[in-house]
This record gives C-alpha cells, structure tokens and sequence, in this order.
C-alpha cells in the first residue's frame, strides 16, 4: 500500500517502524508524541531523549523529507529538534486533527504514525495520507487516551474501511 493512497496499519513494536516507513516510502512523516516518542507522564529527559532516538530512526530513511512531531499537549521538548538528514517541525498543541493547514506545505506522499484512530488516524485521513497505528499498551495510561482508544477502536472500520494494510 502507498502512502498516497491513505492507507491503513498496524504496530506494536516501534523496531518495526524504519522497515514500514522504506516500504511507504513518504516524503513527510508526522509522529504523534505520546506514547512512541515519551509516555504521557514522562520527565522533560525522556521526552528529549526520545525524540532524539525517534528522529534518528526515522531521518535514515531515504525518501524522509520532513519530520513533524506533534502533540495535542503543551509538552515541548528542551531546545528544538534538529538533524542535518531532514526538515524537523515539532508542534505542540497540535489540535489534531481539526487543524490541519500546519501540515499542508510538507511534501507529499505522507504517513502519521500514532496511537488514537480519532487524533492522528482522522489527521491522516484529512490530509490524504496513510496511517500507522501505533498500538501501544495502555498500562497505567490517562484515563482520556484510554477512552479515546476505545472509540477509536469503533471508529477504525468507518474511517479507513475493513480492510488491513500491512504497511
């Protein structure tokens, strides 16, 4: 499945992520950052440190263009991300997905990688790009991603059809 066509995946293992993206091929990658890149109550380190380790994973990927991180929170990392690779953007309060003209000069095709079908899935949708489902477990998760997990899960069939796309 091409990244332009808008389709759907699933992963639980965030090892797994650089093999999709070359399969994908996009020219934009937007990552939502709570649960991949720092769980939703981790310290300001880890969340530098996590997009550090995520932006390097996904920078290697030659097609890679632009990476945006983006979040619905106020959480920003210590100093803006950078890489010599690829064009970093990192948005907080994001207001995914209802906003969208943030992400609309980034080069396409293009995937969102996150956790909730409702936030990232929609954004991906609205933009015409694939989306990876990154299926985390919720273990000791806010109770608001867990419901919107749960919705999502509702949603998946009448968002992006009832077929599964393995990239």
């Amino acid at each position: 499945m091409s990244a332009a066509c808008g389709g759907y995946g699933e992963f639980s293992d965030e090892q797994e992520l650089p093999q999709r993206l070359k399969q994908l091929s996009p020219r934009t990658v937007i990552i939502d950052i709570e649960p991949l890149v720092a769980y939703w109550d981790s310290t300001q380190d880890t969340l530098d440190r996590g997009i550090t380790h995520v932006l390097d994973l996904v920078a290697a990927i030659p097609s890679v263009a632009v990476v945006c991180f983006a979040t619905n929170s106020a959480r920003r990392p210590s100093a803006q991300p950078r890489s010599t690779e690829v064009h970093v953007v990192y948005l907080a309060s994001a207001h995914k997905p209802v906003q969208i003209k943030p992400y609309l000069s980034f080069p396409r095709p293009g995937v969102v990688i996150g956790d909730q079908l409702l936030t990232d899935g929609l954004l991906a949708k609205r933009l015409g790009y694939a989306f990876q489902h990154y299926r985390a477990p919720l273990t000791g998760a806010p109770i608001g991603p867990q419901l919107l997990y749960g919705l999502g899960r509702l949603a998946r069939r009448p968002i992006f059809g009832s077929g599964r796309h393995p990239g």
